[in-house]
């Protein structure tokens, strides 16, 4: 007798359901999904599912360049019961929400990044690459609260910051050093 292995997380996540009705092929793994909530929720989907791309009428469509578990992960935080994105994970999650336009998706994993233990640094540099403005903010309070200019000047990620929030971290700190 052979055991059907047991589905992980991700598959149970994107089960077959009478509520699915397209087909997500990601490293093989399929995902069954709506393509209503995912085209409200996605500029790139509305554009695949509702316009005259040939994937409009294809019953599984294959998704290229990207692991399944971040697939899937990102695709889930748009259903009641999501998984949760990690420390680890949550910046391939942005990459993803931004190449797939969700910025609903987007703003939740900001929500996510202010609240994790990850450097001010990092959080500076996500927040620069992904124009995210509230982590922003919350990285720049950190930074001025801990570091001074000195430190900061030298640093990496300021030398690759844009110009307009290295001028956004230099004025919270001119203005931190006049108090």
């Amino acid at each position: 007798m052979t055991e059907t292995p047991e589905l992980t997380i991700y598959e149970k996540t994107f089960a077959k359901s009478d509520k699915t009705n397209a087909i997500l092929v990601v490293q093989g793994k399929k995902l069954h999904v709506n393509k209503t909530l995912l085209s409200l929720h996605s500029d790139f989907f509305d554009t695949l599912f509702n316009s005259e791309f040939k994937e409009k009428a294809i019953e599984e469509i294959d998704i290229k360049d990207v692991k399944f578990e971040d697939f899937a992960t990102l695709l889930s935080l748009i259903h009641p019961n999501p998984l949760k994105p990690t420390e680890f994970n949550a910046e391939k999650l942005l990459e993803l929400a931004d190449r797939l336009l969700m910025t609903s998706v987007k703003q939740q994993l900001e929500w996510f990044l202010i609240t994790t233990n990850i450097s001010r640094f990092t959080k500076l540099r996500i927040a620069d690459k992904y124009q995210l403005d509230d982590l922003l903010q919350n990285a720049i309070d950190r930074i001025v609260k801990s570091d001074g200019f000195l430190t900061i000047s030298n640093s990496n990620t300021f030398t690759n910051l844009s110009d307009k929030n290295k001028v956004k971290l230099l004025m919270h700190l001119l203005a931190a050093n006049n108090q």
